[in-house]
């Protein structure tokens, strides 16, 4: 095991020819990462003020190599989805399930070809058999900036809401499914990005290329995905109260819940906003509007009957609403503390 003493030292920094900065480096150490005389060096100036040396053979090794997960007739298939998934966020480049001495039982076959075809971006299955099943994750890393990602997958969480609510409108329940189904292209995008952001807060060349600014911001961003991945989750729940709808919603009540889900995607598109241009004061406006949608659907709901036709969808309905616009001032709660320093001085 590898001790303090063994990957710490001090070295003192010394001044060659007035216009460079040297300094000397344990002989143990170059020799056990095999760096030779005359090789290039990548030097890293990190945001928290460290700086990275990187050898030649380290400068693309972004990701882990291979992981195993074994499967066992006691592993359900949601469990070796769980396993896989851990170790796709992970960062591991190669994902091989195998066996001990058994073949793949066909739940847990089925279960990580589903996987592979419907969660997990630039991901193929590119060795089958009886007993090892291997994932090779194909993506390079990364390929978006966390701010086109972020726009793509909040557009898709958007266009969910607006759907849903179009198909609980017209009672359709073959546009609810297929708002149901578009929660599976959001679920794929949460985990590319949450992916890629473990990585980037290893990596300070991962972290540039997708366009943040520290390490720390990777944590944050990691609940803007969540938050977003939440939303999507209940524009589903609302389409899929569609085929509870006794002929059609009220349109009186129709037009006040197609109100508050109008004002409910309006903060969560403030909330994007303030993330992308990092605004403190706009995050803060977002809070403050949040809490007004609360007070309407807390109105709207203390309007409804018992007795009222389709009362328990509505009411279900009206919750999604809220929930979408607390989830989106989770996003701008992410904001405020990220850029809290826009706004105060140190004395």
């Amino acid at each position: 095991m590898e001790t303090l003493e063994s990957s710490k030292q001090t070295r003192r920094m010394q001044l060659s020819g007035g216009s460079t900065y040297i300094i000397s480096l344990p002989k143990n150490w170059i020799e056990e990462l095999k760096i030779k005389v005359g090789e290039n060096v990548t030097i890293v100036k990190n945001s928290n003020h460290s700086l990275t040396l990187i050898p030649k053979e380290g400068e693309n090794k972004t990701e882990k190599s291979t992981a195993v997960v074994f499967s066992s007739q006691k592993d359900s298939g949601e469990s070796i989805k769980r396993k896989i998934i851990a170790a796709y966020l992970s960062g591991y480049k190669t994902i091989k399930i195998r066996t001990k001495g058994m073949r793949i039982p066909s739940e847990h076959s089925r279960s990580i070809r589903e996987l592979v075809r419907s969660t997990m971006i630039g991901t193929e299955i590119v060795e089958s058999s009886s007993e090892t099943i291997t994932i090779q994750i194909l993506t390079r890393l990364p390929e978006l900036s966390f701010d086109t990602a972020l726009k793509r997958m909040y557009l898709m969480a958007n266009n969910m809401v607006i759907e849903a609510i179009e198909s609980l409108e017209d009672a359709d329940t073959i546009h609810a499914d297929e708002v149901v189904s578009m929660d599976d292209e959001v679920d794929r995008f949460s985990l590319y990005m949450r992916r890629n952001l473990v990585l980037a807060v290893g990596n300070e060349n991962i972290l540039q290329d997708m366009g943040l600014r520290k390490p720390s911001d990777c944590l944050g961003h990691r609940a803007i995905v969540s938050r977003i991945e939440r939303i999507a989750d209940h524009a589903a729940l609302i389409a899929k109260r569609t085929k509870f709808i006794e002929d059609k919603i009220d349109s009186k009540t129709f037009a006040k819940i197609k109100k508050l889900s109008e004002k409910s995607l309006e903060v969560f598109e403030k909330s994007i906003t303030a993330v992308q241009e990092h605004d403190f004061e706009k995050g803060e406006n977002v809070a403050e509007k949040v809490n007004k949608v609360i007070d309407e659907e807390k109105q709207i709901m203390s309007k409804i009957k018992e007795t009222e036709k389709n009362a328990t969808i509505i009411r279900f309905v009206l919750e999604d609403l809220r929930r979408i616009a607390e989830y989106s001032s989770d996003i701008a709660e992410v904001v405020i503390d990220e850029n809290i320093q826009s706004i105060i001085s140190e004395e």
